[in-house]
Formats: C-alpha cells, structure tokens, sequence
C-alpha cells in the first residue's frame, strides 16, 4: 500500500468531511442555524451512510438511522423538520459540488501512441430521469403526464478520463435537456460525446470552432447531404449529392459507412460539413449514425464506433444509482425534501466510486470494479464515518482496511475483455491499475 496516495486521500477526505467545513456548509445554506442536538456533522455522517449501506425505503428508516449510528435520541418531528428545511437541498447540494471539486482522482489515462493521446479528457454528458410524488405535479411537472405527472431530470456530465461526475443539475423533467450541455468553450482539446436529443448542428459547430471534438449519435429525422462515400466501390458513387436516407436505403446493410456529409440552408448554402459513420444494428433494426469532427488519420470508422461505446459509461453512472445509492421516488411531497435526498444519493454514489479509485491508487497493480463497491458500502463505510465523526481519530486505519477489503473483494471481473473489447479497447489504460 502506498503510504504517500492513502496520505493524499485523507488529506481530500477531511478538506470535504471536517466538521468546521459541514459546520460552515451548514451555516451558508441555512440547514444550521444554532448548535442543536443535530449537527451538520452527525447529520451528513449518517445520512450519507444509511443511504449507501442499504436499501431506505422511508424516511423513518433514515430517523432511525440517525440515533442509532450517533448513539443519542432525537424524536421524529424534529428530525423530519429538519429534512423540510430550506436549506436541507442546498445543503446537500452544496456538499456534492465541494465533493466534486475536491474529490477527484484521474483513474484512465490515453496511450502516447493512441488516438486519445492529444485529449486532456472525454467528456460524456447525458440525462436521466426519476419520478416523484404526483403531489409534486406542479413543482417538477414530468414529460409523460399520464404515467408521471411529477418527475426530475438529472443533466450530468461525466469525465472518462476521471470516471465521475464534474457537472449536474436537477430540473423538471419537461425541461428541454439541450440547456445543459457544456459549455462549447470548456472543450477545447476535449471529446464530447452525447446521444440523440444533443445532435444540434449549431452546438457542433461551436464545439468545433472552440477547438473541441465531438461525436454525437444524431436521429434517423436528420437527413444531410451525403458529399462523399469512402471505401465502398465505385457502385456507389452515383449516391453521392443524395439526401443520407436514400443512401442508407441503397447500400448493403453489411458495410460500415464512412462518408462526409453537409447540412444546407434552402437556398443551396451549406451550413456546415462534418465526417458521419453509420453502422445498422440488426438487433433493433436501425442505421446508428455518428456525427464527428475526429480525423481520419487517427480514427478510423471502426476506432469510432469503438470510442463511442465509451458514452456507455454514464449509463452505467446512472445504473449505479438507481440501485446502490437510493435514487428512488421516496413517499414524500415535500419538494425541499424529495430534492435534498436526490443530491444526498449523488453525495453517496460520487463517494463510493471516489473509494474504488482511491483504492486502485493506494493499491496498485488490480483494476478496481465501481459497481462492486457500490454493492458493497455496508462492509466499509461504517468505520470511514465513525471515524469523522470522532474528528478522524483513525481514518488513516479504516482507509487501510477498506482499500484492503476493496482490493480483495472487488476487482474488475475481466481485465483482458476490457482490453479487447471494453472501455479500455481504443487507447485508454488505468492508473495504477494492471494495465
């Protein structure tokens, strides 16, 4: 175990878990106002780790939890008013931001001769979204009225190179999702990627403007001018000047198109020209289009549709959540309190991928599996939160023995395929890992 990495760590841990920082946290959003029995300290601690040790169903279990895990009693009312705070969302938001931004670890890395090696990151962004209480309607009216009248969007935008979240933003889910897409100019030597519903023409050309890349799935009502068809026989040269849809129509569904494609304004002016790659998926029996700036030279169509498997991982992100950190519709109608324990779930889910990273730091020479640990915050949060709330009288040993657990018990389950075939496939290998 690396001293020097668990030393690093716990120096993060306590910038983000010290009590003057909740206390201080606490006291700018107005979730603490007077020292009461429920301090911003002993509240965090035990939210944060009922939330990521089990499943909660109510928010009894997290009154329970509470007196339990700080050995006192405090009745439910006050607890729940505490929750119906004001500050209660901005706190824990507050909180997930300085997490964030303290709390990062870089755990992928480009090959010097890969075609990421030119990248400082790829950047994924995507949204997901969670019903809520119907009383909610009003508050965060939903897409679907019918099947969830009330629901929230999460807008999230992910670093591969760091494996976790730098951005998100809760809205209503009938919010348009296009809103919350970085901005063009902090992806100067970045890769975006995004799925249908970000494929707006001028957000690409900004991007490409401002020095970034990107490569974004666009949908099927999209249809470009096909300029130029690479690779693919004379035949087919006759389809050149045609609209993309009578191509895709016309080739055989067997090849991997790469061609360069241009959108035009009504009066024959084009508006932009970008590289396309299109393969048809037989599963759902459709062409899955690819819209990209990346350069021939360095990628290859087959490189591209390798790389765009990345996007892959904030569903994952989003899987992770929803199953390990009580991302759930809890029964509440309260708004302050429906929305404080969303951004309490993306505190616990951020935290336990922060540990399989720390872990893989600490302890080189094993991929570390985030969902693994996601599945397994019982057999190690405990003693981590225990020991903030005793002002880190001995965090450095339950670091030692949570990375030790971590590193023997959760392991990536296939290196090799990831390699081959996986997020590791195009360029990319671990830090501190075994590739």
């Amino acid at each position: 175990m690396l001293e020097s990495k668990v030393t690093t760590i716990e120096k993060q841990l306590k910038t983000v878990f010290g009590e003057s920082a909740l206390e201080k946290i606490g006291r700018q959003t107005g979730f603490i106002q007077r020292n009461r029995t429920i301090t911003a300290t002993k509240f965090a601690g035990s939210l944060l780790y009922s939330l990521g040790r089990r499943k909660v169903e109510t928010i009894a279990d997290l009154h329970r939890d509470f007196n339990s895990d700080n050995d006192i009693f405090v009745n439910y009312k006050p607890f729940y008013e505490k929750l119906d705070k004001e500050g209660f969302p901005s706190f824990t938001r507050t909180l997930f931001e300085e997490m964030m931004s303290v709390m990062y670890l870089k755990v992928l890395s480009p090959l010097k001769d890969g075609p990421f090696a030119s990248f400082r990151d790829i950047v994924v962004h995507d949204g997901s979204s969670f019903a809520l209480h119907d009383a909610l309607r009003d508050v965060f009216p939903g897409r679907f009225t019918t099947i969830s009248p009330a629901a929230v969007e999460l807008h999230t935008t992910m670093s591969i190179f760091h494996d976790n979240l730098t951005t998100v933003t809760i809205t209503a889910d009938s919010e348009c999702e296009r809103h919350y897409t970085p901005d063009a100019r902090e992806l100067r030597g970045k890769l975006f990627m995004g799925d249908r519903g970000f494929d707006s023409t001028a957000y690409m050309i900004e991007i490409d403007r401002n020095g970034g890349s990107f490569l974004i799935r666009i949908r099927s009502t999209l249809k470009p001018k096909v300029v130029k068809i690479r690779r693919l026989g004379r035949k087919y040269r006759k389809l050149e000047g045609k609209r993309l849809d009578q191509v895709l129509e016309a080739v055989p569904k067997s090849k991997l198109l790469d061609m360069d494609v241009c959108w035009e304004k009504p009066n024959g002016e084009t508006v932009c020209s970008f590289r396309m790659v299109a393969s048809y998926n037989r599963s759902d029996k459709s062409w899955m289009r690819l819209m990209t700036n990346l350069p021939l030279r360095l990628f290859s169509a087959k490189t591209i549709l390798r790389a765009y498997r990345l996007r892959w991982q904030v569903e994952l992100y989003f899987k992770e959540l929803k199953s390990y950190a009580n991302l759930h519709r809890f029964c509440t109608a309260k708004a302050t309190i429906a929305e404080g324990l969303f951004w309490a779930s993306l505190c616990v889910a951020f935290l336990k991928r922060y540990f399989a990273h720390a872990c893989q730091h600490a302890c080189p020479g094993r991929d570390i599996s985030t969902r693994r640990v996601a599945m397994c915050g019982h057999a190690f949060l405990g003693p981590l939160f225990f020991s903030m709330l005793r002002r880190f009288r001995g965090l450095r040993d339950a670091l030692r023995k949570a990375f030790l657990f971590i590193f023997n018990n959760a392991m990536r389950s296939n290196p090799g395929r990831e390699r081959k075939k996986g997020r590791l496939a195009c360029g990319l290998a671990t830090v501190g890992g075994s590739s």
